[in-house]
């Protein structure tokens, strides 16, 4: 720890009065090759000019920045590290979706009973209804009917979206009102579809996006509504320790009506976080790549940055709509469907490599994660080498494919708060084998075969837990339990990381992922100064606590957006 303090001390002298210094601070710069280890140097007290650090080390150091005006802030001793940057969320539709009533706490029939008798009491009239947040793993495999909605709110149009966002539950009236019938054509068989009955009747479960031309038509969605519930959780999220966001698609309700809104936002100065966009395909005549390069000309400013492309390339299991190397153990001649050829996909990849941009894809099922890294392995070949693209959540990677990600350069992008023995673990490991999902999320093997691995909640899509809150992702990556639940068996332990592993990857991990890592993911000299002042010691204390915590004090580019002291 000696050697840490002294190389610290030495990192800078201040050639500038700082605007601010923080002092008697346990400071975990995650810099430095120890950082993967033990959370890097450790620092007494660092210096802030003009929202850059201009000095980190010793409290001596410190002092010395400190001039008449400087604003000094005594951390008490406690634990300062990077702001955690969330490297997969969709925070627009996730704060519009929260009705109040938590359907994804719901996880029993009764809690389920009393979530919908609650909304119908929230809602009163006869206007149209819309909720988000059931549990997969209350129903079969065929999901939800509308039959069970139409018990609670007669004939009233009703759509509630399922916790993982790939499904929505309609009643018969929504379904009527929706035009959905025997002879409605599924979008893609297999993967975008409705569930039907034996005669081919729709019977209340919509899969993937078998209903985006339904749903805009039923639900009232206006861009002001958005901008208010954004507003509204913005404060929460810095309290949670969040410093940054990858929106990984938006909508408000279209996408180009999201990506003004929260440009609005930025210029005003009313964004307290950075906000990396992105454009999702939409399918093979789009052009998501274009669209992105356009953006990134006219909506760079303040705390936003367009940054990738977000593809699709499989479901969930637990619609089946996840393309699996091994076929469902309920279906046996069945695997998946995957959403894009490969042609489709490398036309994406060639694209976004000449335009210089990374493209993230969401992929589930091992054989949707394998078409990803052999498509990149083809651009690869052909000389493109230049992007640092993602796969996210990977749940299912077949061991063979972990060294794959290093070799690559594709970054490993996990929703490690999944990664638990949840309601849903028994549910979905009898569709995927139990095996299969004890195997899931490998993290600790792919940081050992040199990838770079990054966490992102997924928020408000979630197989059972829906947080956007980063201290909980970092609790379950160490504990690989429900937070909080000491009583619970772990899920493969062995992929269980440290506490420091686990802060990398909310750090430098995501700064990486986003092409941002000179710039933030560690407090280091010449970086931005985003920055967060914990109530507790996480490297310290029982990581069964880890996720009660929350920031007292939370800094973007040197301006305090959250102070809880």
């Amino acid at each position: 720890m000696l050697k840490y303090l002294l190389a610290a001390t030495l990192l800078a002298s201040p050639a500038l009065a700082a605007d601010t210094v923080i002092l008697n601070a346990r400071i975990h710069t995650m810099a430095g090759k120890g950082a993967a280890a033990d959370g890097g140097r450790v620092a007494q007290g660092l210096c802030i000019t003009n929202g850059r650090i201009t000095a980190v080390g010793s409290a001596p150091l410190a002092r010395a920045c400190i001039r008449p005006g400087t604003r000094v802030i005594d951390a008490g001793g406690r634990l300062v590290l990077p702001g955690l940057i969330d490297s997969h969320m969709h925070p627009v539709m996730g704060s519009f979706g929260e009705s109040g009533i938590d359907f994804a706490a719901a996880d029993t029939p009764e809690k389920l009973a009393t979530a919908l008798a609650a909304l119908k009491a929230a809602n009163p009239g006869s206007g149209p209804i819309y909720a988000r947040g059931w549990q997969n793993h209350l129903f079969g495999p065929h999901g939800p009917l509308a039959s069970g909605l139409d018990a609670v709110f007669g004939d009233r149009i009703v759509i509630i979206e399922s916790v993982d966002g790939h499904s929505s539950w309609y009643s018969s009236a929504a379904l009527r009102a929706g035009g959905v019938t025997a002879a409605t054509a599924d979008p893609v068989p297999g993967n975008s579809f409705w569930e039907r009955d034996a005669a081919g009747n729709p019977t209340g479960t919509a899969r993937e996006g078998a209903d985006a031309d339904v749903m805009p038509r039923l639900i009232s969605r206006r861009t002001a509504d958005y901008r208010a519930a954004l507003l509204r959780w913005l404060p929460r999220a810095a309290e949670s320790g969040l410093t940054g966001v990858f929106d990984a698609s938006m909508t408000a309700p279209t996408e180009s009506a999201a990506h003004d809104m929260v440009a609005g936002l930025a210029s005003s100065g009313q964004l307290s976080l950075r906000l990396f966009l992105s454009t999702f395909d939409r399918g093979q005549s789009d052009d998501p790549v274009a669209r992105l390069v356009r953006l990134k000309q006219t909506h760079s400013v303040g705390l936003l940055r367009p940054t990738a492309v977000k593809l699709f390339g499989d479901g969930v299991p637990e619609a089946h709509t996840a393309y699996l190397l091994a076929p469902y153990r309920d279906r046996p001649d069945f695997r998946g469907v995957p959403i894009m050829t490969n042609a489709w996909l490398d036309a994406r990849i060639t694209a976004a490599e000449k335009a210089g941009i990374p493209v993230h894809v969401h992929a589930i099922g091992g054989a949707a994660v394998r078409q990803v890294l052999d498509a990149v392995a083809r651009a690869r070949f052909a000389g493109l080498t230049s992007q640092r693209h993602a796969i996210a959540h990977m749940d299912l990677v077949d061991p063979t494919d972990v060294p794959r990600f290093a070799k690559l350069n594709v970054v490993a992008q996990t929703s490690i708060q999944w990664a638990t023995r949840d309601p849903s673990y028994d549910n979905i490991g009898s569709f995927v084998g139990a095996d299969l999902m004890e195997a899931a999320y490998p993290v600790k093997s792919l940081i050992a075969s040199g990838a770079v691995q990054s966490f992102g909640t997924d928020w408000p899509a979630a197989a059972y837990l829906s947080t956007w809150k980063p201290l909980t992702q970092i609790e379950v990556a160490v504990t690989r339990r429900l937070p909080g639940r000491r009583d619970l068996p772990a899920r493969n332990p062995a992929q269980a990381l440290s506490v420091a592993q686990a802060v990398r990857a909310l750090t430098f991990g995501s700064a990486y992922q986003l092409g941002v890592e000179r710039e933030l993911g560690s407090l280091e000299v010449g970086k931005r100064a985003d920055l967060i002042l914990l109530d507790r010691d996480i490297f310290r204390i029982d990581p069964s606590t880890i996720a009660a915590g929350r920031s007292l004090l939370t800094m973007v580019d040197g301006r305090v957006v959250w102070d809880a002291r």
